[in-house]
């Protein structure tokens, strides 16, 4: 039990590094990007179907509502799978048993979730994905540090069984790098919480 415990630890030792070092790269501007053309659909059925059995075995239902004509994008796919994977295994990790996750793609040329941010974007067209549980929740001091790193919504959580605390921050430079934003609203504690990528298109 001893050797297991240690092992456990090395194991949570060793992701924590490799999170820091992504980390320290997308600060620094050095993420190497192999962007290509991809289908919205299926870059997010791709993260779905590999996080399925987790919901599956949690109880949380997990729902795609994608149209088929959506334009491709210019991505990294790895990159933009591995944003995908983070926002919703934290919905999976912050939905009781019984609650739901739903992912919606949609196409807009209308305003952004937030007007100040429109100028950030180099194109008037941009696909949203969002990613909304009913999880939680998220107070509006908690929207104000989210992204920042190791920042925890939940205190109780220990480091060993709660992700190292910098998913979220990686996931926004990621997003940033391809020129887009990563957004995060709720109503409140116990009402849920939306996650909005918002890439350019064109």
């Amino acid at each position: 039990e001893t050797f297991a415990n240690v092992e456990r630890e090395m194991n949570r030792l060793q992701r924590l590094v490799r999170d820091l070092e992504e980390l320290s790269k997308a600060e620094a501007g050095q993420i190497q990007l192999e962007k290509e053309l991809v289908n919205p659909k299926e870059l997010v059925e791709t993260a779905v179907t590999r996080l399925h059995p987790q919901f599956a075995d949690k109880q949380v239902s997990l729902e795609t509502h994608i149209p088929s004509d959506l334009p491709t994008i210019s991505v990294d796919s790895a990159r933009m799978t591995q944003v995908l994977l983070n926002l919703l295994g934290n919905a999976l990790q912050y939905t009781p048993s019984g609650g739901h996750v739903d992912v919606h793609c949609s196409l807009s040329s209308d305003q952004l979730p937030m007007n100040d941010e429109r100028h950030l974007l180099n194109t008037g067209h941009f696909l949203l994905i969002t990613v909304t549980d009913t999880g939680i929740g998220l107070t509006a001091e908690q929207l104000l540090h989210i992204f920042e790193r190791f920042y925890r919504v939940d205190k109780s959580r220990s480091r060993a069984g709660g992700g190292s605390g910098i998913g979220l921050t990686i996931s926004k430079h990621l997003v940033e790098a391809h020129n887009g934003r990563l957004l995060a609203t709720s109503p409140g504690l116990n009402q849920g919480s939306t996650f909005t990528i918002i890439l350019p298109v064109g």
